[in-house]
């Protein structure tokens, strides 16, 4: 079974992507993903991303495949009744934090994690969407949530579970020696990329730290899937990789 740590639904407001529930599905058919953890692309830019949530939840309702992950706004006085209501959905086994697009540091999440684990849902914190190369500079610039700060945050608050959401290598091998100390910590390996970037990543921090992710419809899923494959792990590894550290991370039935 393959497992994804990162997908989206929705629309990009600077170019036209494929957000579809539709879309994602024949994804999934295609690269023989099963599941997926889905979150709402409206959610990063609505200032309450409230209706983006529950947009979401309409569209997986009575799917067995897909997982929500809202989008919790940390800026807004009552992110705690939002998390709360969305704990209580048979669907939601995270929230999405986006430091980036909301206007915070990520040392002031430490609430929300603490918060989360009470419910028990994983925190996924948004390193970043895309190359900052792609950015649309005139109207919106996103800013980096460094991976250093999240990992520092997981550490501090050791009963929540972390997922650190576009990290690439380089940041990853910077921080290998502190993520190798954490049971808490998982990293989607979306927007890892060069020359046996996995293997890389896997001999740094463990393979116990790596997450399957494709970061659908913003990158080819294919590509997700052959860096996998081009790292060569052992059977158990990969398994790690593809499915089991998701299901640990999300905590999925």
């Amino acid at each position: 079974m393959t497992v994804d740590a990162a997908a989206y639904l929705g629309a990009w407001p600077f170019r036209p992507i494929e957000g579809t529930v539709a879309g994602l599905r024949k994804m999934m058919r295609t690269e023989r993903v099963q599941q997926a953890l889905v979150s709402p692309l409206e959610g990063l830019f609505y200032a309450d991303p409230r209706p983006a949530n529950d947009r979401l939840l309409r569209r997986l309702s009575g799917g067995r495949s897909l997982w929500a992950v809202p989008v919790v706004n940390l800026r807004l006085a009552d992110w705690r009744d939002e998390l709360a209501r969305m704990a209580g959905r048979r669907r939601v086994r995270g929230m999405r934090l986006a430091p980036g697009f909301h206007g915070y540091r990520v040392e002031e999440a430490r609430e929300a994690l603490e918060a989360a684990a009470e419910h028990d849902l994983a925190v996924v914190i948004q390193v970043r969407m895309q190359d900052e190369r792609h950015h649309h500079l005139p109207t919106q610039r996103a800013e980096e949530a460094p991976l250093e700060d999240i990992v520092a945050l997981a550490a501090a608050a050791p009963e929540s579970r972390v997922v650190a959401s576009g990290a690439r290598l380089a940041e990853t091998l910077e921080q290998a020696e502190h993520i190798r100390q954490l049971a808490n910590i998982w990293l989607d390996m979306s927007h890892m990329d060069g020359l046996d970037c996995m293997k890389e990543a896997a001999q740094a921090v463990g393979v116990r730290h790596l997450a399957f992710a494709t970061n659908w419809p913003f990158f080819c899923a294919r590509s997700a899937v052959l860096k996998v494959g081009e790292a060569e792990l052992r059977d158990r590894d990969a398994t790690a990789v593809m499915e089991r550290n998701a299901r640990i991370a999300f905590g999925l039935e």
